[in-house]
């Protein structure tokens, strides 16, 4: 007969938690935020380098790839789909001719301001459930967490 397991080495207490939770949160905020961003055209992914593009202006593949933690495959193929819709271009990159800066055009602007709209109405209800000192305090402590040196 086993022994019953005792609240620290239960396997959904503790720290080993943190993985599982964060999986399932990403999946529940993906699936919400996929299917909110289908009616323009785009994918979570686009998004991130949209938000990314608005925010620091034109930047290399790979500085994309370091803020968004894609792949490099992956990251092609996304900026692929951005100039594709004539949402972003890659033009020479000022500072090292022998890559290429991804920068937004009209068109981008104009979908990301719509797309941001969007992203603040899934965020207000994924936290909905949660009281509003709560959805910052998760807010701030992931914040935290995803800037915190890996060990």
């Amino acid at each position: 007969m086993n022994a019953p397991r005792s609240a620290s080495t239960a396997p959904d207490a503790g720290p080993a938690r943190i993985g599982p939770l964060l999986r399932l949160a990403q999946r529940r905020a993906a699936r919400t935020f996929t299917e909110a961003l289908r009616p323009l055209g785009i994918e979570g992914r686009h998004y991130g380098v949209l938000l990314n593009l608005t925010r620091h202006g034109a930047l290399s593949q790979r500085r994309l790839i370091d803020l968004t933690g894609s792949d490099k495959s992956s990251m092609v193929r996304t900026v692929d789909d951005l100039e594709a819709r004539g949402l972003a271009v890659r033009r020479p990159s000022p500072a090292d001719r022998r890559a290429h800066a991804v920068e937004l055009t009209e068109e981008g602007r104009a979908l990301f301001a719509e797309a941001s709209r969007i992203a603040d109405e899934v965020g207000a209800r994924l936290l909905d459930c949660l009281e509003e000192d709560d959805q910052e305090l998760l807010c701030s402590l992931l914040e935290r967490f995803v800037r915190a040196p890996e060990t």
